[in-house]
């Protein structure tokens, strides 16, 4: 069965929004990536940095938090506890908006024609037959220097930028999805950007897509 969907899960600094984009604009697929979020928090009636915030690991504390809301509210009477697959509730937790994340991308698979970055698309979707699925990498010294290069940071904030992005997203998938992120065998195809341009990379995706076929 042809490739229906497309997606990439990619470690900061390791040009991965890029190849997902050019990916995109030769398979002639729409790109989706903030504007997930976005759906989401439209579906949701709450802002895009909310939904955004579910999909990282919460510290201990944000995690009581959240429970402590809950139980205050259920408890005093003010509402009943919600039931986590409805969006229109007044009290929503981490996991019913990725429940929506979820859905949302579930929808684009479907309907096809698609390249999604992130949110953890690879597990998402890791059972939707044409779904292709590719995880872009690299060093974290090769990433720091791209980052510093882009965002004109020191070495050792870029060095901190990544480290911390690379733990907030191990821990997510770790505890949400029970999986390593940069497990080879949770991919089609994996890439090391260390020594590889993007126009490589691009046409390693392609041929590996291609092949699917």
């Amino acid at each position: 069965m042809p490739v229906k969907a497309v997606t990439f899960s990619v470690q900061q600094g390791s040009d991965g929004h890029r190849i997902a984009q050019l990916v995109g604009q030769k398979l002639g697929f729409a790109y989706y990536d903030n504007e997930i979020v976005s759906e989401a928090a439209s579906i949701a009636g709450v802002s895009p940095e909310t939904v955004a915030a579910a999909e990282r690991w919460p510290t201990f504390i944000e995690r009581m938090l959240e429970r402590l809301a809950m139980t205050t509210v259920v408890s005093e009477g003010v509402m009943p506890a919600p039931p986590s697959t409805s969006p229109s509730n007044m009290m929503m937790t981490s996991a019913d908006y990725r429940a929506i994340v979820e859905q949302v991308m579930s929808n684009l698979a479907e309907r096809g024609s698609c390249v999604i970055v992130g949110h953890a698309g690879q597990a998402v979707l890791q059972n939707t037959r044409a779904v292709f699925k590719v995880l872009v990498s690299g060093s974290p010294e090769r990433r720091a220097k791209r980052i510093a290069e882009e965002q004109g940071l020191s070495e050792k904030d870029a060095a901190a930028t990544i480290k911390n992005s690379d733990h907030q997203r191990i821990d997510f998938f770790k505890h949400i999805y029970n999986i390593d992120w940069l497990d080879s065998s949770h991919y089609d195809i994996t890439l090391n950007t260390d020594d590889i341009d993007v126009e490589t990379a691009v046409s390693m995706v392609m041929t590996g897509i291609e092949a699917t076929v």
